[in-house]
C-alpha cells in the first residue's frame, strides 16, 4: 500500500473540459484508370472515350477529388457501341454508390451508430465531425441511413443459409422485436435472436398494426425459422399479432423496457419536483 501525507498529487487542477480538436482531413487528387482492354459484350477492343470532371468522394480518412477515365467499344455492331455506353473501372462501384459522395465505410459506420448504438441523427453528425472531421447534413444522414438499412437487408439475404445453420445449433431461439428510431410517421423495427445476438431483419414501417407486424415477422420466420420464444417492447401491434397469429409461441414483455417504463411512471413527478427545487436554489 502506498503511503502519502498529501492528496495534491491525486487531484487534477485542470478540471475544465478541453475543447475537442476536430481531426484534419487528408485531401487526395486521384485518377482512376480503366484497365479493361476488351468489350465484355462482344470482345472487341476498347478505346479512350472521355475523362470525368473531379468529384468529391468522402471516406473515413480521406477527401478524394476523384477523376475517372472512361472507354468505349469500337465495334459498330455491338449494342454497347451503338448506345455509346461508357466503360470505367469496376473498382468504383466496390467503394461508392453511383453519383453519391460518401463511400461505403462512412455509410456503414453511420448505419452502425444509428441502428446498433441508437444515435440520433444529430448525434451522428457530431460523432462524424469530432471523430473523423467529416461534415454531413441532417438530410444526408437521413438519406444514407436508409442506404445502410438496404445494405444490411441485402447482406442478410445473401447469407441466409449461413445464418440459418448458426441458428440451428442453438438450444432454443428467443427473437426480440424492438421498435426504435422513429422518423416522422415511420419507425425502424429490428428483429434479433437474443441467444446469438444476430440481427435477423430490419424494416422501416409506416403502419404498426397487427397485420403489418405479422407480415414483417412472417418474412423473418420463413427465412430463418420460427422462434421458441418471442419478446417485445410493448408495441400494441406486436402484442395483437402475438395473440392472434402466434398463440403457440410464448410471448413476454421485455424486462428492460418494463423497468424503464416503470421507473418513468414512478419517478417522473419526483424528477419534476427535484428540477424545480434545483432551479429555485440556483436562482436564489
Amino acid at each position: 500500500m502506498e503511503i502519502t501525507a498529501s492528496l495534491l498529487d491525486f487531484i487534477q487542477d485542470d478540471y475544465l473540459p478541453k475543447e475537442k480538436v476536430i481531426p484534419e482531413r487528408i485531401t487526395k487528387d486521384l485518377l482512376l484508370e480503366c484497365e479493361q482492354e476488351f468489350c465484355a459484350y462482344c470482345d472487341a477492343p476498347l478505346v479512350k472515350y472521355y475523362t470525368t470532371q473531379p468529384r468529391l468522394l468522402v471516406t473515413l480518412r480521406f477527401d478524394i477529388w476523384l477523376t475517372v477515365k472512361n472507354k468505349h467499344c469500337i465495334n459498330p455492331e455491338c449494342p454497347m457501341c451503338q448506345r455509346k455506353t461508357a466503360v470505367h473501372n469496376p473498382e468504383l462501384e466496390r467503394f461508392v454508390l453511383y453519383d453519391h459522395r460518401y463511400a461505403y465505410d462512412v455509410i456503414l459506420l453511420l448505419g452502425y451508430l444509428i441502428y446498433k448504438k441508437y444515435y440520433t441523427e444529430q448525434g451522428v453528425i457530431a460523432y462524424l465531425l469530432e471523430t473523423h472531421g467529416i461534415v454531413i447534413t441532417q438530410p444526408d444522414v437521413n438519406h444514407y441511413k436508409r442506404i445502410a438499412l438496404a445494405i444490411s437487408e441485402a447482406t442478410l439475404i445473401c447469407n441466409v443459409d449461413k445464418v440459418r445453420k448458426g441458428l440451428e445449433t442453438l438450444p432454443f431461439r428467443v427473437y426480440s422485436l424492438d421498435g426504435t428510431n422513429s422518423n416522422f410517421s415511420k419507425t425502424l423495427f429490428i428483429v434479433r435472436d437474443l441467444i446469438s445476438g444476430m440481427v435477423l431483419g430490419v424494416a422501416m414501417l409506416t403502419e404498426h398494426d397487427k397485420d403489418t407486424i405479422h407480415q414483417f415477422l412472417e418474412t423473418i420466420f420463413t427465412r430463418f425459422g420460427r422462434p421458441d420464444y418471442l419478446i417485445g417492447d410493448g408495441e400494441r401491434g406486436l402484442i395483437a399479432a402475438a395473440r392472434q397469429f402466434y398463440l403457440d409461441i410464448p410471448f413476454q414483455y421485455c424486462h428492460q423496457h418494463f423497468l424503464k417504463n416503470l421507473g418513468k411512471a414512478l419517478m417522473e413527478e419526483a424528477d419534476k419536483n427535484l428540477n424545480k427545487a434545483l432551479k429555485k436554489t440556483i436562482l436564489n
